[in-house]
């Protein structure tokens, strides 16, 4: 016999008053993002302005106010929207305002919370266009959570029919007092408005919504006044990029990719006449199928990548803070308020219709890694804090794909957003990289030295060598230099003999040339010290002995240019073949010379890598419809002695070709940039040239448009 009698009951899932404290302290973390979510409410409500203004704030009894001029809220949403916590009011009934046609920036129903973290008391009057009379509620949060256990048996009171305050004909006004935090000081109001200005785009501005900051209090006005706009600093930034990233119909098509970068030196005569302006239509960012690697060796960015973020626009700004730079450019006396404001500002923000997406470029956050990628890659990297931007995304294109946190804190991590990540990063990396030229030029203007165009160690040590001898000073030095001269040659010949391998090496001979170029300036200067000069010879010293030959030397020999070639060309055939690039070979005019033949050989081989990846990034900039070729042929006509020359009808180069040389220079997207460095040192060593011509210069048909890179050779004796 069953002695159990079984019972199913169904029971209520009850939600503790206490819960309303917990979503307004838990959800809303500070007073900035209090105030931001009743904007974006006011933005929403197809407002063209939201006031807010600050009352009393340093004499005890303070008050905020919250004013706009939107549609206002009838009995039925005020009673069923405003009230009802968690509602999805935003989501299923409003896509977009029926007067300014903007979505809805709100839809998870917490956001009226705002008012609970700001504090204890609230009226609310709100009056729509239709309606003659205005309503009104009031709410002491601590009696309404106090009235009830559970949240289901808390009453407001609302007043119908009565006469409207408003300054406008319709709208919504909050009035908060009792504010939770009671003690505002300089800083809390700098930070907030701060923060309220930057609800807005400050690159792209809503011309239909105004946000309104001001005080009754002088003292506090003047702390609203204090917080310079954004322009007044970004118009003197060194570095400013802007991008837009649009996408077409069809899947398979390119992206189309605009840019504009300038380099903008104010009131440095040095550096303005060498400034810089460049734009292009041209695509130079790209990505690949899923899953994103961390790799940025990329090829084409397809319009399927965009398809669930759509349009992507942008601006970056890079600072100098070194104080050469920010007294000319911002003044004097500016150096504190500048670098404040970077502090302050610095990050790559993002905006959803113009509108703010926290927590994106706050100053603890870094979501692009800047500031980890330029620890873990060589080159010239543009740290977070130096760097104020800006994205802009389509709300109604990415509504769906990126879904932003119930505690604003940012997107839900998911594909899309990594996907955004990456291709913004490829965009910033492409800034980074026209830039870098503009950059040594700063740092050359910084440490008072001349950028050498052509780090050759050979003619610095030659310059130093003469003014030491000008200065009497060669007899106490010429033991000393000729020993550097023996040991940069064997250490030259090491790192050439390893090849790329080398890299770690290259850096250390592009520093040696710095080091160089230090010594040459410090004896230009009047009164120089000597000792200063012993230290650093010594210090020169040091470096070149810690790298003394690792390897034996690469001798050289007497061979045929041809059998050159023909060893480069090896090590690329099935590479070309894979890729479809055509080869043409003119060996007619072959001739013997007495190299290192295989250095010479590596250095082909590294401009044979370069023109195949350059034809094929242009067949894909024109959707495959193009025919990649590369030309290489023994020339002893065109130029001061025998040559192999290489031609191509690839893109050509991006950069101007004395800076090719240099490390470190790259448009590749994962490029380090020390290819052309490592066959320039190459030629040196070979006593020739490496020499940068319009093909057609070099006796190429018209049918190669691209880059040609000449290798000069000494006559033989």
């Amino acid at each position: 016999m069953d002695i159990y009698n079984k019972e199913i009951r169904a029971y209520s899932v009850k939600a503790s008053s206490h819960i309303i404290t917990l979503l307004g302290d838990e959800l809303i973390g500070s007073n900035s993002l209090a105030l931001f979510e009743l904007v974006k409410n006011s933005y929403d409500a197809d407002a063209s302005f939201v006031r807010i203004h600050f009352e009393n704030l340093l004499e005890g009894k303070s008050m905020i106010t919250i004013e706009d001029d939107g549609v206002g809220m009838s009995v039925e949403t005020l009673s069923n929207a405003w009230l009802t916590i968690g509602t999805d009011y935003k989501r299923q009934e409003v896509k977009q305002s029926k007067t300014k046609h903007r979505t809805s920036l709100g839809n998870k129903g917490v956001g009226r919370l705002a008012v609970h973290r700001l504090a204890n008391n609230v009226i609310l009057e709100t009056k729509t266009a239709t309606n003659l009379t205005a309503s009104r509620l009031s709410i002491n949060w601590n009696d309404l959570i106090g009235s009830s256990d559970y949240i289901e048996g808390m009453k407001v009171n609302i007043e119908h029919g009565i006469q409207s305050t408003l300054g406008c004909s319709h709208g919504t006004k909050i009035i908060l007092h009792g504010l939770r935090d009671a003690h505002w000081t300089r800083a809390k109001v700098v930070d907030v408005v701060s923060k309220l200005m930057l609800i807005q785009n400050p690159f792209s501005k809503n011309d239909d919504f105004e946000i309104i900051v001001s005080s009754n209090e002088a003292k506090v006005t003047e702390w609203i006044e204090s917080v310079r706009t954004q322009a007044d600093f970004l118009d003197s930034a060194l570095f400013h990029f802007k991008f837009r990233l649009i996408p077409s119909s069809n899947d398979d098509d390119n992206a189309k990719y605009s840019w504009c970068y300038q380099f903008k030196p104010i009131n440095i005569s040095v550096l303005e006449e060498n400034n810089s302006s460049t734009e292009s239509d041209v695509l130079s960012i790209s990505s690949k199928d899923f899953p994103i690697e961390e790799s940025m060796d990329i090829q084409l960015l397809k319009n399927k990548h965009l398809s669930n973020i759509g349009t992507i626009e942008g601006e970056f700004y890079a600072f100098s803070m070194d104080t050469k730079i920010i007294t000319p450019t911002f003044g004097s006396g500016s150096v504190g308020k500048v670098k404040d404001y970077v502090a302050s500002q610095c990050g790559i923000k993002v905006f959803r219709d113009n509108i703010r997406v926290y927590n994106y470029g706050e100053p603890t956050d870094d979501w692009l890694g800047l500031d980890q990628q330029k620890m873990r890659r060589a080159g010239n990297h543009f740290a977070k804090g130096q760097t104020v931007g800006a994205i802009n995304l389509n709300l109604k294109e990415t509504k769906d794909t990126l879904i932003e946190k119930t505690n604003r804190e940012g997107f839900i991590e998911n594909e899309t957003f990594s996907l955004l990540v990456f291709i913004v990063k490829s965009v910033f990396n492409h800034f980074e990289r026209l830039a870098v030229n503009d950059r040594d030029k700063v740092r050359a203007y910084i440490e008072n030295i001349n950028v050498n165009k052509r780090p050759v160690f050979s003619d610095a040590i030659e310059e130093l060598s003469t003014k030491l001898q000008k200065r009497n000073l060669d007899k106490e030095f010429a033991p000393i230099i000729n020993r550097i001269k023996h040991e940069y040659n064997n250490m030259r010949d090491v790192m050439l003999g390893a090849g790329m391998s080398g890299l770690n090496l290259s850096i250390v001979f592009h520093e040696l040339v710095r080091e160089l170029g230090y010594i040459n300036s410090d004896i230009n200067k009047r009164g120089c010290d000597i000792e200063d000069i012993r230290m650093r010879v010594k210090s020169l010293m040091d470096i070149l002995e810690k790298f003394s030959p690792l390897m034996r030397k690469n001798k050289a020999s007497q061979l045929q240019a041809s059998t050159i070639i023909e060893k480069a060309l090896g090590i690329h055939k099935n590479r070309m073949a894979y890729h479809k690039v055509n080869l043409e070979y003119d060996r007619s005019k072959d001739f013997s010379v007495y190299v290192a033949g295989g250095l010479v050989m590596s250095a082909l081989s590294n401009i044979i890598d370069n023109a195949i990846y350059w034809v094929c990034r242009k067949r894909e900039m024109l959707q495959g419809i193009y025919n990649c070729s590369i030309c290489i042929k023994m020339d002893t006509e065109h130029f001061d002695g025998p040559a192999i020359a290489i031609a191509d009808n690839g893109v050509g180069f991006l950069m101007n070709p004395e800076d090719v040389i240099l490390p470190f220079r790259t448009m590749k997207p994962n490029g380090m940039g020390v290819g052309l460095y490592y066959v320039n040192l190459v030629m040196e060593m070979s006593k020739g040239k490496l020499l940068f011509v319009e093909p057609k210069d070099a006796g190429f048909g018209a049918e190669y448009n691209g880059a040609c890179v000449v290798l000069v050779f000494p006559n033989s004796k």
